[in-house]
């Protein structure tokens, strides 16, 4: 065990969990942080064979197939009640004509109008928000012919206390703390320079930081999406352009919130793949609207949200020569100089090679569990480091530049700095890839749309005395 793995260990406890066998042994079914939660809650101390059938006999008990609904449901009228594993999520209907006033999805038996007990909601108020997975005990009615959640276990943490962390960061220097932090995102640290972890933790920007849309395009089997997928509950991935109006903003029918209001970040993959089609014109038109103001309105209801947004693609090889790289990979509605202004930056995941062998690409390392690691995410939105930044002095940069590049300097502060302990040095360095990013969406607005606005170089010192 290395230096930094002890420290994290000692520092963090049961937050930490063994990387390589957690990977190993992942629930197929499950995410990645409601699988961690599992083996940690039977394997405390340590990942064993005992530990895993336990596990696994939980997950076979509890865990409804598809296939089985139908078994499950008739146990439940038999028998009357029936602990299962699933997402559960929650709806209040307050209308006149609303029979329940709770209206619960139980996706594993397709059923979408069960009631839920008031004391669940008070313990469990995500149930409300994104939903929750854990472990529910289902009542039936026979009667009435009502389903009821009665009792909730979550699989995930809901309280996580951001001052401990920060405590804590202050027994790691930088590069073992990048070294986690590529551990607890499933790689391994060895295979990267410092450079490249800084690339690759700063995919995680819009989920730390609020109302930041960015873009990276980089080869296949770099894991663009794996963090979105399965690091994080606060994050849904889209399927390039397969979203409506509806489904993104509002359900003006069922007056259920769209996928903006109930997550930190949405990542729209492979965007590649639809510079022909592009998105649907509503969406298109009012991503545009929300990514200028962080509202939108549906119908005469306007919502304000802080979700981030995360486009990525793949690039073929050689693709990155071409200048107008924008341009070419994105659809025409999305070249426009103000949709393109509204990009705070560009990861250039094209520095970063393909994980490859698994045997040598993935961590073997200790890491954050990953349902602590998707709270701590969270919790960083709400953390602000204006006196770092009131540092920073740019040069030849409009509002919409240094409002950018203040978001993406926040952003990587959280991630690798969340103490707010940083040298002069450090910080340079992170102003300086913010700076990158910023200035590869500037040259390419001006090359795409030939405005004079962005014929320009930004420029930027560091304040050593304030």
């Amino acid at each position: 065990m290395e230096l930094w793995e002890r420290l994290l260990k000692e520092n963090f406890g049961s937050a930490v969990v063994d990387k390589p066998k957690a990977i190993k042994n992942e629930i197929q079914g499950l995410p990645r942080y409601v699988s961690e939660y599992l083996l940690g809650y039977f394997c405390e101390d340590e990942i064993t064979e005992d530990g895993l059938k336990e596990t696994n006999n939980y997950i076979h008990e509890h865990r409804i197939d598809s296939r089985e609904k139908e078994k499950f449901k008739n146990s439940l009228r038999i028998n009357g009640s029936l602990k299962i594993i699933d997402k559960f999520k929650v709806k209040i209907n307050l209308g006149k004509n609303k029979k329940k006033p709770t209206q619960m999805e139980i996706p594993s038996l397709g059923i979408t109008d069960a009631e839920v007990n008031d004391k669940v909601l008070i313990d469990h108020p995500r149930l409300l928000i994104d939903g929750l997975w854990g472990m529910g005990e289902i009542f039936y009615d026979d009667e009435e012919k009502d389903i009821r959640l009665i009792n909730f276990k979550p699989f995930q943490l809901s309280e996580i206390d951001v001052d401990e962390l920060k405590e804590a960061r202050e027994q790691f220097d930088s590069e073992h703390w990048l070294n986690i932090m590529m551990s607890t995102v499933g790689l391994n640290y060895e295979n990267y320079t410092r450079r490249e972890k800084l690339i690759l933790l700063s995919r995680l920007i819009p989920m730390v930081e609020n109302n930041v849309f960015m873009m990276e395009f980089g080869s296949p089997g770099t894991g663009k999406t794996y963090v979105y997928e399965n690091i994080s509950s606060y994050s849904r991935v889209i399927s390039g352009s397969k979203v409506s109006g509806p489904q993104l903003f509002y359900n003006l029918t069922t007056k259920q919130d769209g996928l903006l209001v109930q997550y930190d970040v949405l990542l729209f993959d492979e965007i590649d793949k639809i510079q022909k089609s592009g998105l649907q014109e509503d969406v298109s038109t009012k991503l545009y609207q929300y990514l200028a103001s962080g509202k939108f309105d549906r119908g005469g209801v306007e919502k304000v949200s802080e979700c981030g947004i995360m486009m990525v693609g793949n690039l073929p090889a050689g693709y990155f020569e071409q200048k107008d790289l924008l341009k070419n990979l994105l659809h025409e509605t999305n070249t426009h100089s103000a949709f393109l202004d509204r990009l705070a930056g560009v990861v250039p995941g094209w520095e970063i090679k393909s994980i490859g062998n698994p045997n040598k690409a993935y961590t073997k390392n200790l890491g954050f569990a990953a349902d602590y690691f998707s709270e701590i995410l969270h919790k960083l939105r709400r953390v602000n480091y204006q006196y770092i930044l009131n540092r920073i002095r740019l040069e030849h940069a409009s509002t919409r530049d240094v409002i950018s590049i203040n978001k993406i300097v926040n952003g990587m502060i959280k991630l690798v700095y969340p103490d707010g302990n940083l040298t002069d040095e450090e910080l340079e360095e992170i102003v300086g890839l913010a700076v990158e990013y910023r200035q590869f969406v500037v040259d390419q607005n001006y090359r795409i749309n030939k405005d004079k606005t962005f014929d320009k170089q930004i420029q930027y010192m560091i304040l050593r005395d304030l």
